[in-house]
């Protein structure tokens, strides 16, 4: 996602793409370093996977190349998702809250924003995974990780939806089920900011709006993600001068969750993160001149975050039928292989968002934002 401060749409004039309008100021440095440390923690997490190839023994907690090191991505990477949520609240309260509101933006262009960025590598990742599949269950009998791939879920995954209600099995590309969720978050979001200003009463109703729902057994993956989002929208609302308030105030709740032992309570840590992901973003989402030293270096590592998620399991698999194939039984506590995961990951990533997302992205916008509304 690039950033970039709201524009205004004048019907006849062609619309300058949000990733071209910034000012010196305009950089959001820190969150780009938490969001590609995230995705890193979601790669790390989802590690365990290639113990699920034919032939290959589970990996044991602790037993991961460079466990030491890298234990809290190994142990905790799955909530990387809940920060992806809270950084994306506070992009789009930043970015299109107010223009939401005073209805510069319209409905149609926010569809297409969204649509030209997110569907191009989602559509063509499922058809990947799906095309892999069929070959690994060819070579072993089996799905590789995720076993459900009916066609009533892959109507929903086509089109996102498979997250907008009950939870359903993990089916074809797995990890999309979080981008599904936050899909059914921006129409609320767009809907909310058409109605009312963006203030920080707005985002607190929504946060108790979604625990509420939680508290009343909706454990739907939408109203969970609505919390994190709009957690996410109270950082970016947050005045400069809170931003020692917030330091002071995640400190307290790190020290306090530490104490009581709820810090090492994995069912414990949604909330631990709930309190905590505003404070670190109201403090992330300032300046640090200190970051602008490796601007470009974190700006072109912000822009793999989406590209590494959905593009790791279809690596994945491609290497499960390497070894389906061939009988090859690969090192994985090896930090080689380790590195070699990794690496070949955010390659894949840069290749996928230099000549896919971006070329797609920009096709889409000159057809749908450049016509006249």
């Amino acid at each position: 996602m690039g950033y970039a401060r709201p524009f205004e749409l004048k019907a006849g004039t062609p619309v300058v793409p949000a990733e071209a309008v910034r000012t010196a100021t305009d950089k959001l440095l820190g969150l780009e370093l938490l969001r590609f440390l995230s995705a890193m923690a979601v790669l790390f997490w989802h590690y365990s996977h290639f113990g699920q190839m034919a032939g290959m023994a589970p990996i044991r907690s602790g037993a991961q190349p460079l466990h030491v090191p890298f234990a809290l991505f190994y142990d905790y990477g799955l909530y990387g998702v809940q920060i992806f949520w809270g950084i994306s609240g506070y992009i789009f309260f930043w970015k299109y809250g107010a223009a939401v509101h005073a209805r510069t933006v319209t409905a149609r262009d926010f569809f297409w924003l969204r649509f030209s960025r997110l569907y191009p590598l989602h559509l063509a990742t499922l058809f990947l995974v799906i095309a892999l599949q069929a070959i690994h269950r060819h070579l072993t009998g089996g799905n590789f990780v995720y076993p459900t791939d009916d066609p009533g879920l892959f109507v929903r995954q086509l089109f996102l939806a498979t997250d907008w209600g009950p939870q359903p099995p993990f089916s074809f590309n797995g990890p999309i089920w979080s981008v599904s969720a936050e899909v059914a978050v921006y129409a609320a979001f767009f809907l909310a900011l058409r109605r009312f200003r963006p203030t920080i009463a707005l985002c607190l109703s929504a946060i108790i709006a979604g625990l509420v729902l939680q508290l009343a057994g909706l454990n739907w993956a939408a109203p969970f993600c609505a919390t994190y989002f709009f957690a996410g929208g109270l950082a970016a609302l947050a005045r400069p001068k809170w931003t020692a308030a917030a330091i002071g105030a995640l400190g307290l709740i790190v020290v306090l969750f530490s104490l009581t032992g709820m810090l090492a309570d994995r069912d414990k840590l949604p909330m631990f993160l709930l309190l905590a992901v505003p404070c670190l973003l109201a403090v992330l989402g300032r300046e640090w001149p200190i970051l602008t030293r490796v601007e470009r270096q974190l700006q072109s590592a912000g822009n793999l975050t989406y590209s590494s998620y959905l593009l790791h399991f279809p690596l994945q698999l491609l290497v499960a039928i390497g070894v389906a194939a061939s009988g090859i039984m690969l090192p994985l506590a090896s930090p080689w292989f380790l590195a070699a995961y990794l690496g070949a990951t955010f390659g894949l990533a840069a290749l996928s968002y230099r000549w896919l997302e971006l070329p797609a992205q920009r096709w889409i916008r000159r057809r749908t934002l450049n016509r006249a509304g």
